[in-house]
This record gives C-alpha cells, structure tokens and sequence, in this order.
C-alpha cells in the first residue's frame, strides 16, 4: 500500500535528516516506541502529538497535554491544535518537524557540473580572497614608505592580518559548526577578505578625497558611518552561515553591533577632541599630484594671513584650522609650494 505522506524531521537550517512514511491515520507523535514517529528530544514527551483527520477532512495537530506543546512553524506561538496541509511545518520541545503529501512539489533538480567546469572552483574562493587580500597589503605597505624596505618587512604585516583573518573566519566556522552543523569555512573567510577589502578602499578613498577637497572633513565621516556600514555587513554575512535567524532578524542583529560600535566610536572622539590643547593638529599628507590640479592658496595670500595672525584679530577656530591644512597640503613631490 503507497503511503498517504510523509514526516519530515529537519535540522537547524530546514534541511531533511529523516522521512518517516504516513500508512494510516491517525498518527502519534513521540518519544515513545509505541508512536509510530519515534523522536529522540528529551524536550518531547513519550505521548506528544497525534495527527488525524477531522469531520471535514482536513488533517489536526493535537498537542496530548504535553508538558513543552505544541508550536506552529520553527518560532511560532504555541497552539493546542494546528490544521496540517502539505508544506506545514511544526515544532515539538526542540524539533523541527513537517507533513509532505506524496504529490508535494518538488524543487528542480539540481544540475551534477562536471570537475573541469569553471563553476565548480567555489571551493577555491576563500584562497583566492586572501591572495588577493595579501597583494593589495603588501602593495600598499610598498607605496606608503618612503624608505627603502626589505621583503620581510612588506610582507610581515599584511601575514599577520592573514593569520588574523583566518583565525576570525576560523571562530565562525565553530559557530556555524555548533549551530547549523556545518563548517562553513571557507565562506567565513572569503566574508572577512571583502570586509577587510572594503575597509582598505575606504580609507585609501577617504585620503584622497580630503586631499583634493581639504575644506569637507569627510575622512571623518568617512570612518565613522562607513566603516559602520562595512562592520554591519560583515555581521550580516557572517550571521547568515552560523545561525537559524531569519533575514529580518540577521539584519537587526547587524545594525545593532553597527551602531554600537558607531556610538562607542562617536563618543570616544567627542571626548578626545574636548580636551585642551596648544599645539595645532593639521594633517600633512603627500600625495603624487600635479600642485596645477590641486586648489591652493598663492604665497602673497599665506603671508597675508600669517600677518592677521601676528596681530592677532579674531578668527574662527574651524576657519584657522583649515587655512593651515590647506597650506601643509599644497606641497608637490618636488616639495615647492604654490
């Protein structure tokens, strides 16, 4: 006899680990060897569940007075009854659970690629992120000195970021493997390289636009909300191999940590920026420009203003401040000032 349907027992992430057949009805449901679904939970009773149709002949869930009930879907509310349809899924103590009838749509079968297609080098991504990652610091540790430097120095710092990343992809992969079963390495790392990728375009990105623009203040910013946006991200991504949570819930969780840590930020510069102080804070940073392409003030005008300063007339803090950020800036490669 074809059975009526079938119990699906899933794991954390709603993947099948077990299909009990339905021969009849009514069904029972727990850890007892006299039900005809046998589950392991503790958290279930011996005589948890019993499915039956009703007058109309539409299938009921009952809870049989359990002592942890009945719950409609994986975080649903707990009910004393459900009606059953093919697709719904219910939980029992710590059980995912869920009732497919026999002609239950399928999902298109999955296409078996063959090993020297390009699409099954997936695997290889996370290796390929921290080359990339690797070069990009090591290119950059090159072009910012200004001194002659050995192999071993520009290589010895961006190998501790890579140890480093490793071992944050390798937490979350024990995260993952606790929560969701599966390792899910390789997309943890490959998850930490574009964020720490992303931090690199930020920050080189940010540098050139206040050299150009020195008058907005957008390395500030710039830090600030977006290494945020990056960090919320970088949760986001990593919440979505090691955890059950839902996307609503993921994204919640993301911007939480963001704005902390955007807060924590936020506040640790109010409170560095109220202390006084006699000496100027200005940035001076050398960048490989024509002084033609870069907005500057000519000499007559610095010295112009080096004498209001001597005679000592008010200014704004803010406009003195960047009078002389505009000054320290304005220096090509040849060192000659405009």
């Amino acid at each position: 006899m074809a059975p009526l349907g079938y119990i699906e027992i899933l794991d954390a992430k709603g993947a099948v680990t077990e299909r009990v057949p339905v021969d009849s009805w009514p069904l029972s449901i727990g850890r007892s060897y006299s039900n005809q679904v046998i589950l392991g939970d503790p958290y279930v009773c011996p005589l948890h569940l019993s499915i039956s149709p009703d007058e109309q002949g539409r299938l009921i869930a009952r809870d049989l007075t359990s002592v942890n009930g009945l719950y409609a879907g994986a975080s649903g509310t707990r009910v004393d009854q459900l009606e059953i349809v093919s697709g719904t899924q219910f939980r029992l103590g710590r059980t995912l659970l869920r009732y497919c009838s026999v002609d239950h749509p399928l999902a298109p079968t999955a296409l078996d690629l063959p090993m020297g297609d390009t699409r099954s080098l997936q695997p290889y991504v996370g290796a390929v992120a921290l080359a990339m990652i690797l070069t990009v610091l090591c290119l950059d540790g090159f072009l910012s000195s200004v001194e002659r430097v050995k192999f071993a120095d520009v290589v010895g710092g961006p190998l501790v970021t890579i140890v480093s990343l490793l071992g944050w992809a390798g937490l979350w992969g024990l995260a993952s493997r606790i929560m969701v079963s599966h390792f899910h390495f390789n997309q943890h790392v490959t998850i930490a390289c574009a964020a720490v990728l992303g931090f690199i375009l930020l920050s080189a990105g940010s540098d050139w636009f206040e050299f150009v623009l020195p008058s907005i203040q957008v390395s500030w910013f710039a830090s600030l909300f977006g290494s945020a946006f990056i960090l919320a991200g970088l949760v986001y991504g990593h919440l979505g191999f090691a955890s059950i949570l839902r996307r609503r819930s993921r994204l919640r969780a993301a911007l939480l940590v963001s704005l902390a840590v955007l807060g924590i930020n936020a506040i640790s510069d109010y409170a560095a920026r109220s202390k006084f102080s006699t000496v100027m804070e200005y940035n001076g940073v050398l960048k490989p420009l024509d002084a033609a392409v870069v907005p500057a003030v000519s000499m007559d005008q610095f010295f112009a203003g080096s004498e209001k300063l001597k005679t000592g007339r008010p200014r704004p803090t803010n406009h003195r401040t960047v009078g002389w950020k505009i000054v320290t800036k304005r220096f090509d490669l040849a060192g000659t000032c405009r």
